[in-house]
């Protein structure tokens, strides 16, 4: 999770738009996750979506997708 933030965090220092798309296991993790995302982006925070992963997994406790736009 922290290298998608990394890299959502230094697209957004290159002054380009992005978008960052994400698929919790747990659906308790959700309050996590929105701690987290605060943390990294107190201010203009870029847009997201959550979801809960439709199927067990396992070890897999997060899936994220970041997405720059120039």
């Amino acid at each position: 999770m922290r290298l998608a933030l990394v890299c959502l965090s230094l697209f957004l220092l290159m002054g380009l738009s992005g978008a960052c798309h994400y698929v919790l296991a747990d659906e308790d993790d959700f309050a996590g996750m929105n701690e987290e995302w605060l943390r990294w982006f107190p201010a203009n925070p870029p847009a997201r979506q959550g979801a809960r992963l439709p199927a067990r997994i396992p070890e897999l406790k997060v899936s994220i997708a970041a997405i720059a736009e120039a």
